[in-house]
């Protein structure tokens, strides 16, 4: 236990490897890059989803599940409108000087940090009414006898696949706002100096 203490306590301190206004510029384009691949896998996952569910309540399938899966869809519209709102990247203008670009930069990060800490909140919370009503929907049916005998495997299969995908989408969200808030912690050594 001694020598991993001491190997840890002998490790060289990261440097900081933003020391000038191009280099900050060029983190700030690289952390703008990412969130833009984030959001767009977001706002294709939604526009699939939307899609999906315009087809099936035009053909009239499911026709149980029509109000929930319109909820659904409201839901995914209010989520892109949070998006951008709450985690869309915004440009570095390019007219700042190297302290207003750290403290702009900063900014957007607290904002995106801020944003996806509280992704259950404004993310998951508006799918979980349409995901519930469904449950509901499909246990009465099960109750009532309406539904095919091999329903309640599919609700088993239904609530886990829920919990393990809303897991993982919690996981992620977490993850990009450590990444953030590691940034920001960057940027304070930086303005330290």
């Amino acid at each position: 236990m001694k020598d991993l203490k001491t190997a840890w306590k002998a490790q060289q301190v990261e440097v900081n490897a933003m020391t000038s206004l191009v280099e900050v510029r060029a983190r700030a384009a690289e952390v703008e890059a990412g969130v833009r691949r984030r959001n767009l896998a977001l706002y294709v996952y939604s526009a699939a989803s939307i899609l999906v569910s315009a087809w099936l309540i035009a053909r009239g399938a499911f026709p149980a599940m029509r109000y929930p899966m319109v909820l659904m869809v409201a839901a995914h519209l209010m989520v892109l409108w949070q998006i951008n709102r709450r985690i869309a990247a915004r440009r570095l203008p390019a007219d700042l000087g190297a302290r207003p670009a750290i403290d702009f930069h900063r900014e957007q990060l607290e904002r995106q940090a801020h944003g996806l800490s509280r992704a259950w909140l404004w993310y998951m919370l508006p799918f979980l009414v349409p995901f519930v009503w469904e449950l509901g929907i499909m246990l009465h049916r099960i109750q009532t006898g309406e539904a095919p005998p091999e329903a309640p495997r599919l609700l088993a299969v239904f609530v886990v696949t829920g919990v393990l995908f809303w897991t993982a989408v919690l996981l992620a969200f977490s993850r990009a706002a450590l990444k953030a808030r590691l940034e920001i912690e960057r940027l304070s050594a930086l303005q330290a100096n």
